[in-house]
């Protein structure tokens, strides 16, 4: 909770599920977050394995897997370059390091994404209850409020889904960060500024060395992305060397930039732009997912299209759909996100 020393010549409180450990003054601050418990005689949440091993190579690395949230079997790579335009269908972020793939379809998982634990706990989630795995759902985060069609911890209690990059970021303990040299903690009622984004924000990660903070939105950004503006992929940038002022422009929506947030950037071309100019009002939702409406709103399922070349008008607002839409080929309508 505070991210300082914890001394063994004292008690303390620790949770071995979890490995999170606490202070007693910082467990029993809140008289309204913690309960006395009588009896641990609770059932413990079903925690099987969502992977089965099919064949191990000389290192002891499952090479071929069965995954609970695929038909198919998936193969493990390492050759990044040949898929950098694809992105995992778990956590939506683009492919990198170790990652298996599906040979019959395109389903990409990394490796991380592949050994999280079917069911996980969260300290500081007001139910106190266990968070389950679940995929294949629309969904919109209760940490990011991004809206994501990927793979999610739901807890059991209130129903509310947390995205993969949250709960990564909500992690207790130190967190590295491309950009800052010294390590990042989280602190879930600190309340301050946002380096990348500029905004206000209550719950942050901090450096405990500098005045460095992220809120978990801006820590869990994609380091590097594509937009139909630029050929090659646009790095995340911290700092704009740039001094001349009048060139702190969005080359994407042409409006003036703060060269002291971070941004997008191509070396290449030169070009910059807003970090949500470059991914969008809906990053996490990939393309070519299939939604299931309910009866009442249409009886076809969508697919989840972004038609970057021309802006068809939607058909229930009439306004063109600038983003993401949902097409029904049957009826041939196109509608925004938001508007079903």
């Amino acid at each position: 909770m505070c991210n300082d020393e914890v001394s063994t010549d004292y008690g303390s409180y620790y949770c071995s599920e979890c490995d999170v450990i606490f202070h007693v003054k910082c467990a029993m601050k809140n008289r309204n977050s913690y309960e006395i418990v009588e009896n641990e005689d609770k059932e413990s949440a079903d925690v099987s394995s969502i992977t089965k091993v099919l064949e191990w190579n000389d290192a002891g690395e499952a090479t071929v897997i069965e995954h609970i949230t695929h038909i198919h079997h998936l193969t493990l790579s390492d050759r990044v370059g040949k898929y950098d335009n694809k992105c995992c269908d778990g956590c939506l972020l683009p492919i990198s390091d170790s990652f298996y793939y599906c040979t019959q379809c395109d389903f990409f998982l990394h490796k991380v994404c592949v050994e999280l634990p079917k069911v996980k706990q969260v300290w500081h989630h007001p139910c106190q209850s266990s968070l389950v795995l679940t995929s294949n759902e629309a969904f919109q985060c209760l940490e990011c409020g991004y809206l994501s069609r990927a793979f999610a911890y739901i807890c059991e209690e209130c129903e509310q889904r947390i995205c993969l990059r949250c709960i990564i970021a909500l992690t207790p303990g130190a967190h590295t960060c491309v950009g800052h040299k010294h390590p990042v903690f989280l602190y879930t009622e600190n309340i301050g500024v946002c380096v990348a984004c500029g905004c206000n924000c209550n719950g942050l990660l901090r450096c405990k060395d500098c005045d460095f903070s992220l809120d978990h939105k801006c820590f869990s950004l994609p380091i590097t992305s594509q937009h139909k503006s630029d050929e090659h992929l646009l790095s995340l940038t911290y700092h704009d060397d740039n001094s001349y002022s009048e060139s702190y422009f969005c080359d994407v929506c042409e409006e003036r930039r703060d060269p002291n947030l971070w941004f997008y950037h191509c070396a290449i071309c030169d070009t910059s732009a807003h970090v949500d100019c470059v991914l969008g009002r809906h990053p996490f939702v990939k393309l070519g997912s299939i939604l299931e409406p309910s009866e009442e709103l249409h009886e076809h399922p969508f697919t989840v299209v972004k038609k970057i070349y021309y802006y068809p008008n939607c058909s229930e607002c009439g306004k063109p759909c600038l983003d993401l839409a949902l097409e029904c080929t049957v009826c041939n309508i196109i509608m925004h996100a938001e508007c079903p």
